[in-house]
């Protein structure tokens, strides 16, 4: 009798162990590197489980994204039945850890290509774990933002839509590359923002490349969608006042859509509303 209430004390121990999420720390050789991430895997994942990208500002890092608990991914990965990776950015010539979007101490100095990594890294996830190829989407702030925008003008097909925060589009960006297919987007940015400025900064006065105006970006997106429609309607908020930009009417059916934080600063405007969950929701409206 005493076995068998040892062996099921094991097998509960066990059962224990292995339910709920996982987290996992992987690396992935790409470009000649070694590139690290973060997994974050919901209990149950059925096969052909969408995957979401989650990309972290200038200096910062994947692991301080996946911990972060004012960020509600990880709860609505577990409502939604979504893998999220939190990819690592490699150091730049400055040297601080960044994504390679053109900021001038990159260009010609930064050799890795971080679109083709992000695409590379999608295609292993989906093999590996078996994860939808059509449902894989990207978010990301500030430096993860502008990899946002890079990734609209380069990989849009790669993902059924992207969602920055805090993002900008860069002067050099829109030098090198054009919108070539629609793309589902959406923007969300405080007027108050002193690091990735509303107004622009069109003569590099702040040191991180000449940049578009915030509205004129996200009117660029939605042109290359050729949407015809444009309808401005009040939040309900938190703190801040918020309104949604939104862009329609687009032959293909995708919009984009953009949130104004009134006084908002440089961060995922958490205190005003619940941002995680609408990227959430804008990407499920793209799922197929």
């Amino acid at each position: 009798m005493k076995k068998i209430i040892v062996l099921f004390a094991a097998l509960l121990l066990c059962s224990v162990a292995t339910a709920g999420t996982t987290k996992k720390n992987e690396t992935i050789t790409d470009q000649g590197l070694t590139r690290t991430y973060h997994l974050y895997i919901p209990d149950n994942l059925p096969s052909g489980a969408p995957l979401v990208f989650i990309l972290h500002g200038y200096g910062g890092s994947a692991e301080s994204y996946l911990n972060n608990a004012s960020l509600t991914f990880k709860k609505l990965a577990d409502e939604e039945k979504v893998m999220l990776c939190y990819p690592q950015a490699t150091k730049d010539p400055k040297p601080n850890t960044g994504w390679n979007v053109y900021y001038p101490w990159q260009i010609d100095k930064m050799k890795v290509d971080d679109c083709e990594f992000i695409c590379n890294l999608a295609k292993h996830l989906q093999s590996t774990y078996n994860l939808s190829e059509k449902n894989t989407f990207l978010t990301g702030m500030s430096n993860g933002g502008e990899m946002c925008y890079l990734m609209a003008y380069r990989k849009p097909e790669a993902f059924g839509a992207i969602a920055s925060m805090a993002g900008l589009t860069l002067v050099e960006m829109a030098k090198r590359h054009d919108y070539t297919k629609p793309v589902a987007f959406m923007e969300v940015h405080g007027t108050g923002d002193t690091t990735s400025r509303w107004e622009g900064d069109p003569t590099n006065q702040y040191g991180w490349g000449a940049y578009l105006a915030v509205p004129l970006a996200v009117e660029a997106v939605a042109a290359a969608n050729k949407c015809m429609y444009q309808e401005t309607k009040e939040i309900a908020t938190k703190a801040n006042r918020i309104q949604l930009h939104r862009y329609y009417g687009s032959p293909s059916g995708k919009e984009v859509h953009f949130y104004e934080v009134t006084n908002g600063g440089h961060n995922w405007a958490t205190d005003s509303f619940d941002s995680c969950r609408t990227i959430m929701e804008f990407f499920k409206k793209y799922m197929r």
